[in-house]
């Protein structure tokens, strides 16, 4: 039986750019198929999902792996999809807004940021404490050319999001991988991981 097809989901830049790496190292062992997100228009969870349901195999398993903004995409995904992932991995992301209630308060403020200009210093200081200059102008190269209202739209999709529930009544076995030096979303904003049998944390 040939090994499960693995779907990887990028986090907010919605291009899958920065798997590169990881499909390096594991397309010798499976078929990896990355996707990634339309660049204009509705940027909520549902719709994407909607327009990505397709993308999904219907005969073969598969491995669903949603990343940081990904992850509850993944979620709905595995949620609504006709043949659900064989499993579910979700890698630094959260099921609902870390920020929980002031998240939502915030959300309809989040569009005045398009006013800010983005530097490739603010990327380096906000993710990489200074450090990782090379990393840190690679997402600038890759970011600074995304629509800024699309990016903020996806903000906007976290800060609102909440798949507590879908994510509790998934069947399937549910890996959650947390960062332990996350800088975006420090280890200490809350992930709202349900403590199941079917979910394991690490």
């Amino acid at each position: 039986m040939p090994a499960p097809m693995v779907i990887l989901l990028p986090g907010t830049d919605g291009t899958g750019v920065f798997f590169q790496g990881l499909v390096e190292a594991l397309k010798a062992f499976c078929e990896i198929k990355v996707l990634s997100y339309p660049q204009h228009g509705d940027q909520s969870y549902e719709h994407l999902g909607r327009h990505l349901l397709s993308e999904l195999p219907t005969d073969r398993d598969y491995i669903l792996v949603g990343e940081s903004f990904g992850g509850p995409l993944a979620i709905w995904l595995a949620t609504h999809a006709t043949v659900k992932p064989v499993k579910l991995i979700l890698g630094a992301t959260f099921a609902a807004s870390p920020f929980s209630l002031p998240g939502r308060w915030i959300a309809p403020l989040v569009p005045l940021a398009r006013f800010i200009p983005l530097r490739e210093w603010q990327i380096k200081f906000m993710l990489f404490n200074g450090g990782h200059a090379q990393w840190a102008a690679q997402i600038f190269e890759h970011t600074r050319f995304i629509d800024r209202r699309v990016l903020l739209s996806r903000v906007q999709s976290v800060l609102r999001c909440d798949m507590r529930a879908a994510l509790s009544a998934l069947p399937i076995p549910v890996l959650c991988l947390n960062a332990t030096q996350d800088r975006l979303l420090p280890p200490w904003l809350p992930r709202h991981f349900p403590q199941q049998s079917h979910i394991r944390i690490v």
